[in-house]
C-alpha cells in the first residue's frame, strides 16, 4: 500500500513539474518572439510595438491586455516590458495556482540612415 501511494505521489509531482516548465517554456517562447519582432522592427512607432506584442500574445495565447504594455526609450535602446497573470493549472482537476509573469526584452536602435 505505501508503494502505491509514493507511485501516486511521485506522478503527482512529475506531472507539477511538466506542466509549470510547459508554462514558463511558453512564456520564454512569447519573450524571444516579441524580442525578433523588435530586432526586425525597432524603428516601429509605440503604437506598432504594442499590436504587434497584442499579436503575438494571441498566437501564443498569452491573456495580455494592451495596459499592461510599457514601451520605452533610453538612449538608443527600445525597451519593452509586459505583466500577465496565467492560471496554470499544475495537477489537472486537483491544482491550479495563478502565475504572474513578467517577460521584459530590449534592443538597442542603431542610429544612421532610415530605410
Amino acid at each position: 500500500m505505501k508503494a502505491i501511494v509514493k507511485i501516486v505521489l511521485s506522478l503527482a509531482v512529475v506531472v507539477a513539474c511538466f506542466n509549470a516548465a510547459r508554462a514558463a517554456s511558453n512564456d520564454f517562447q512569447f519573450q524571444d518572439a516579441v524580442h525578433a519582432g523588435l530586432l526586425f522592427d525597432s524603428r516601429a512607432s509605440d503604437e506598432a510595438i504594442v499590436e504587434m506584442v497584442m499579436k503575438l500574445a494571441s498566437d501564443y495565447e498569452i491573456p495580455l491586455a494592451a495596459e499592461d504594455i510599457d514601451v520605452r526609450r533610453v538612449h538608443s535602446d527600445l525597451i519593452v516590458d509586459m505583466a500577465y497573470v496565467s492560471n496554470v493549472v499544475l495537477i489537472p482537476g486537483i491544482y491550479a495556482q495563478d502565475w504572474t509573469f513578467t517577460p521584459s526584452t530590449s534592443t538597442r536602435v542603431l542610429a544612421g540612415a532610415g530605410r
